[in-house]
């Protein structure tokens, strides 16, 4: 009897399984791999994305992010949020409501303003508390108002021109004929 075939293509599909399976089974791409300055939170039903205070000058900035409601049913809304009065002594943070699968991208005018004593550069903590009882503590980087965060801090005016009066206009006068 010859074992030699047998043997050989045993090997041979053994071969092609090893090199099929490599990897094995927690693969690098199945990963969550987000390329940014700014800092995710995804431990609870509604999460955090992209988090991070942007800021033209120390002290005062925008907490910015993106809040995913991950509950296929059940609406959640934003109680309060603080900060860990070290670095973030007030967060002028507005409560929204958030409906089942929805999102709300802070970014422009719906930023909160934070203050305290804090740099560029820095982690500062921040926490949000949620009506169903959930509790998200993030510590997010405070970064640059310029680049991909340009014109995002709401938290200081821009520097801008004394106001200037319109040549052109007058009190408006009644003219009776």
């Amino acid at each position: 009897m010859n074992l030699r075939r047998p043997l050989a293509l045993g090997a041979v599909g053994l071969a092609a399984m090893i090199a099929l399976s490599a990897c094995g089974f927690d693969y690098p791409t199945d990963r969550i791999n987000n390329i940014t300055a700014g800092v995710d939170y995804r431990d609870g039903t509604v999460d955090i994305l992209n988090a991070a205070v942007v800021a033209k000058e120390a002290n005062s900035g925008t907490f910015i992010a993106t809040f995913v409601n991950g509950s296929p049913t059940k609406a959640i809304s934003l109680q309060s949020a603080s900060g860990d009065n070290t670095a973030i002594t007030h967060v002028d943070a507005t409560p929204f409501t958030l409906q089942p699968n929805t999102l709300l991208n802070l970014a422009g005018d719906k930023g909160m303003p934070v203050s305290g004593t804090f740099a560029l550069g820095q982690f500062v903590t921040i926490s949000f508390q949620f009506d169903d009882g959930e509790t998200a503590s993030l510590s997010v980087p405070v970064v640059a108002d310029d680049g991909q965060w340009a014109g995002l801090d709401i938290s200081t005016p821009s520097p801008s021109t004394s106001p200037s009066t319109d040549a052109t206009s007058s009190p408006s006068a009644s003219s009776t004929s």
